[in-house]
Formats: structure tokens, sequence, C-alpha cells
């Protein structure tokens, strides 16, 4: 799926927005090919509050994972559903250390080895000392049971 340059940047503005913390939402668009139609939905980090209510289950924080709350997601999925569209990649920023998807990104996008959120895409957006700093693209490879990732920028 190709994305378009200004969606990648408001996943971009989004991320030097929250910097230092990670940045995370979603992109929205029809089923198929038709990247003009996307859609850039930021959505609020609430690693940061469940990590103070409680820090066993919930070790990260902001700095260095994000999580986004469950009744957010389901009602943009409503609103989206009603215009034809649906979620087509979910977004976070790495802040200070690349853009790769990660050990914890993969378990995050899996469950019981499978995807989690299936033909839903990855982006990776790295902000470095609150500059951009690359972008990954992440999908789930049915044949390997792993992701590939393509460097965007």
């Amino acid at each position: 799926m190709k994305i378009p340059e200004d969606i990648i940047q408001q996943c971009f503005d989004h991320g030097l927005e929250c910097y230092p913390e990670e940045a995370c939402g979603f992109i929205s668009g029809p089923e198929g090919e038709n990247p003009e139609s996307f859609s850039v939905h930021p959505m609020e980090n609430i690693i940061n509050r469940l990590h103070q209510e409680d820090p066993e289950n919930h070790p990260r924080t902001a700095k260095d994972g994000y999580m986004i709350d469950p009744l957010e997601q389901l009602k943009l999925e409503r609103q989206l559903k009603e215009c034809g569209h649906q979620i087509r990649v979910i977004y976070h920023s790495h802040p200070d250390v690349g853009a790769y998807f990660s050990e914890k990104d993969i378990e995050d996008a899996l469950w019981d080895g499978r995807p989690r959120y299936p033909g839903i895409l990855f982006l990776v957006c790295g902000v470095k000392k609150g500059k951009e700093d690359g972008a990954i693209l992440a999908e789930f490879d049915q044949q390997t049971g792993g992701f590939n990732s393509i460097t965007l920028c």
C-alpha cells in the first residue's frame, strides 16, 4: 500500500508534538487502493495513566511505549464504518531510537502467533531530538509468520 507523503507527514507532526513521548494513532481509508481518501486520526497515548495505576502490569511509560484506549478505537471504527472507511494503518513514533518494528511492537501486533489486526499495516516514525528520523512500514507476512518492513524515508 502506498501512503501519501502528506499523510506520513501528519504522523511525523504528531510524533514531534508528543516528543519526547511516543505518539500513536490510526490512518483510515476505504478498502482497496485509494490513498487520496486516507485520513490521520491522532489518538491519546494512555500508557502513562496505566503505568501510574498499575506499574507492575504496565511497566512502560510513554517514553518507550504506547497504548490506545480501546473504547476510543471502537468509537472511531464505528464512525469510519458509517462512511465506508476502515482503519488501514496503526502508527506510532519512536523517540530517539530510530524507526524500526521492535520486539514489543511485534508482540503487541500478534495474538497467539497470528495478526491481532489482520490486513492492517504498522507505520513507525522515528523522532530524534525533536526532528524527523526516518519511517518504516511493517506488514505481516503469512508465509513466514513474521513482519516485513520497508523503509519509507
